[in-house]
């Protein structure tokens, strides 16, 4: 704890208004409003970088009180999730940990929270847990019957049924049984989805402001970039070269 200076406050207060912007847009926008969640995290990842943790947190604060008054507080949870992983975005990259170990801790910490939430939501609503696994049973049946059709008309319905189809059973059989630990690890595979797209924007938009902080995804996927741009550019000049010579003939 210690005494915020006149342009830290100034700086937290006006990037906590920013991200209230954005959440709001992100309720009252139809459609394309779950794009404005983006903002909120390199919102909180520059008041890190330029600011520090400390800072940070207090501007979460702020976002908290301002949200539950003009938005009501049952929307701090889900604004809470873009605040927490902008701060951790930020802090990590002012500090330059590497990449691995900043997508397995964001991911693994991510995925427990939305795994916790999703819980109490079943526990505050009343929901038996007996119901919640039946859901999982139904979207696995669900699952299974598409599958069934899909490898049917794409010609692999015996390679489906005999080889590949007891393994996905006994897979299931385990995940229903442990349900509470394949429910996170399936909560943590999805979380991948989400978590590397936002830290590669984030890390973009954080270096184009011009903070130092390590290249997402690096020197070899701007290689691998230019490889492909190289190649792409060969194959239209050799296609046009040959129209061209078939249009001579």
């Amino acid at each position: 704890m210690r005494k915020l200076q006149p342009i830290e406050i100034a700086e937290g207060a006006l990037l906590a208004d920013l991200a209230v912007i954005f959440q709001l847009m992100v309720i009252y926008i139809p459609l394309v409003g779950d794009f404005f969640r983006m903002p909120i995290f390199v919102v909180f990842a520059v008041l890190v970088l330029r600011r520090g943790l400390y800072v940070g947190i207090m501007g979460m604060v702020v976002t908290w009180f301002i949200v539950s008054v003009t938005m009501g507080p049952h929307y701090i949870t889900g604004t809470s999730l873009e605040i927490v992983g902008g701060l951790f975005l930020g802090f990590t990259m002012k500090h330059r940990l590497r990449h691995t170990v900043l997508l397995v801790l964001g991911v693994t910490g991510g995925a427990f929270a939305l795994y916790c939430l999703s819980l109490l939501a079943i526990v505050l609503f009343g929901t038996p847990v007996s119901s919640f696994v039946l859901s999982l049973h139904r979207g696995y049946d669900a699952l299974t019957v598409v599958m069934n059709a899909l490898m049917t008309r794409v010609g692999l319905g015996n390679w489906w049924h005999q080889q590949l189809y007891p393994i996905v059973t006994a897979l299931a059989n385990w995940g229903f049984t442990y349900w509470w630990l394949s429910y996170y690890c399936a909560v943590w595979t999805v979380s991948w989805l989400f978590v590397v797209p936002t830290y590669a924007a984030t890390n973009m938009l954080v270096r184009a402001l011009g903070y130092d902080v390590r290249p997402f995804p690096g020197l070899w996927f701007n290689k691998l970039l230019w490889r492909v741009k190289k190649r792409i550019v060969k194959l239209a000049i050799k296609r046009r070269w040959v129209s061209t010579r078939r249009a001579s003939v």
